[in-house]
């Protein structure tokens, strides 16, 4: 699997899986997913024009598939998930879900997976970027407290639980949720480290951020 950043022209796929993937988790009937798939269409766009302090990445699963004359191999992705990274306050999200995090910290969050094994590759890939582009160390992310599989690999990851909403927000029909927090490592040489699953370098990574 390879990760990098979102494309403009990928925008769409990428949509669609989050409004199908919001459906699923907030239990909604099916005909919701054209509206969320409006909603978050909305919210990339808006969230594009915050980059380089917030960018959306992608994996994609690559595979080869010979052609109809049987002599070349022609590449073929397949989207496999997505997260959304935020490195500092200007990249914050203007309406922060609770318990809210520290504005200029990195946070993670958005993600949604197709498969096994691909949160753990786009979460080590969101940790590496964030080693690049931040200079702060805690990073934060959320988990709801009914969702035990993305909490334990968040946990398997080192991330501490520092915060849970409380039984108010059940009130407001909210899911009550966890802020997680982890304090990366110092990185000594992170321009020659690749970004997990991916096959492009992080500086240049880096280069498309600032172009």
């Amino acid at each position: 699997m390879c990760v990098r950043l979102m494309k403009l022209e990928e925008m769409d796929i990428t949509v669609k899986l989050l409004a199908e993937s919001f459906v699923e988790s907030m239990l909604l009937p099916v005909g919701y997913v054209s509206l969320l798939r409006y909603l978050v269409k909305q919210y990339l766009i808006e969230r594009r024009a915050a980059m380089p302090h917030a960018v959306t990445l992608i994996g994609f699963y690559k595979a080869k598939q010979e052609m109809d004359t049987g002599e070349e191999m022609e590449d073929l992705e397949e989207l496999a998930g997505t997260v959304e990274v935020c490195f500092d306050k200007r990249g914050a999200n203007t309406s922060p879900p609770t318990p809210t995090s520290p504005k200029n910290a990195p946070y993670i969050c958005n993600m949604a997976v197709k498969g096994r094994g691909i949160g753990w590759n786009l979460l080590k890939a969101s940790e590496e970027l964030i080693s690049q582009m931040s200079s702060m160390q805690d990073v934060y992310l959320h988990c709801r407290m009914i969702d035990s599989a993305p909490f334990n690999m968040y946990t398997k990851a080192g991330y501490n639980i520092v915060k849970t909403d409380s039984l108010w927000v059940l009130l407001m029909l909210q899911r009550r949720k966890h802020l997680m927090c982890k304090k990366l490592a110092v990185l000594k040489n992170p321009s020659e480290l690749d970004i997990p699953g991916s096959d492009t370098k992080l500086s240049s990574q880096l280069d498309m951020l600032k172009s």
